[in-house]
């Protein structure tokens, strides 16, 4: 079996694979204070419970934002697998043309959504990731990653009005049924929920002006903790919450035969 892990700035997104199939996935939070003896034992008892033994797993690959825990999930895996993972990391073949100015600049998290993404679709697409902070990515139908935007993400919008003002305070954000707040907290969740998602499908629309691109040519993927909150009604949308987890077993299957 391949385990594949993806370490997010808020949440660690987990994928078991036996042989082409995704047999499970599971999420544990991002906590750079973890010890690693705490993070395999967590990862043990979650797989335990799907009835799935450490031992089962023969390969492991890894994609991590949050270099503080790259170091303990390198330990962890080599005490699985008695030898090193495959990292996202230079060197490592994608399949993915990165057209940036620099491309080791660019988060693994991107990268491996744009191969998942590149390998189910044949169009251009733009990924959206829409979690602590919000990636907006667009690949061309020649499979180039050209790039993208980065932006606060909901909660960190949230964060920024409560440290900002004197008063106000921490809100659910969900979807409103009309526009106008007549309370307090019903105006800090439309501010944000219709600011954000303008904001957002703003900077879609604006992607696909610079581009030329025409609608039924473009696919717009969103992934992330705060998929849910994002609504349109222009452009249609498809959701994908293993985008990343894919990703890595797409490259893991480059890179196999390089493993030590």
């Amino acid at each position: 079996m391949l385990l594949a892990i993806d370490i997010e700035n808020k949440n660690t997104n987990f994928g078991i694979f036996e042989e082409e199939k995704l047999v499970t996935n599971f999420s544990i939070m991002t906590e750079k204070n973890r010890s690693t003896e705490e993070i395999k034992l967590t990862i043990k008892l979650i797989l335990k419970d799907k009835k799935i033994d450490l031992s089962d797993i023969s390969d492991i690959i890894l994609s991590t934002v949050v270099p503080e825990l790259n170091s303990s999930y390198e330990v962890i895996a080599r005490e699985i697998i008695g030898k090193n993972p495959i990292v996202i990391s230079a060197g490592v073949k994608t399949g993915l043309n990165i057209k940036c100015e620099s491309p080791r600049e660019v988060g693994t998290d991107r990268i491996i959504r744009a191969v998942a993404a590149t390998q189910r679709f044949r169009e251009n697409i733009i990924i959206i990731s829409a979690s602590s902070v919000t990636t907006i990515d667009y690949i061309n139908a020649k499979k180039e990653f050209l790039g993208g935007l980065i932006l606060p993400g909901v909660s960190l919008l949230q964060d920024s009005l409560v440290r900002g003002s004197g008063k106000l305070p921490h809100v659910e954000i969900k979807k409103p049924e009309d526009i106008i707040g007549k309370n307090t907290e019903k105006a800090i969740q439309r501010g944000i929920y219709f600011g954000y998602n303008k904001a957002v499908f703003g900077i879609v629309d604006e992607i696909i002006k610079f581009h030329s691109l025409k609608k039924e040519n473009t696919k717009i993927l969103v992934t992330g903790l705060k998929a849910n909150l994002l609504s349109n009604e222009i452009y249609s949308f498809e959701e994908d919450q293993v985008l990343g987890i894919k990703g890595l077993k797409i490259i893991y299957d480059l890179n196999k035969n390089k493993a030590s």
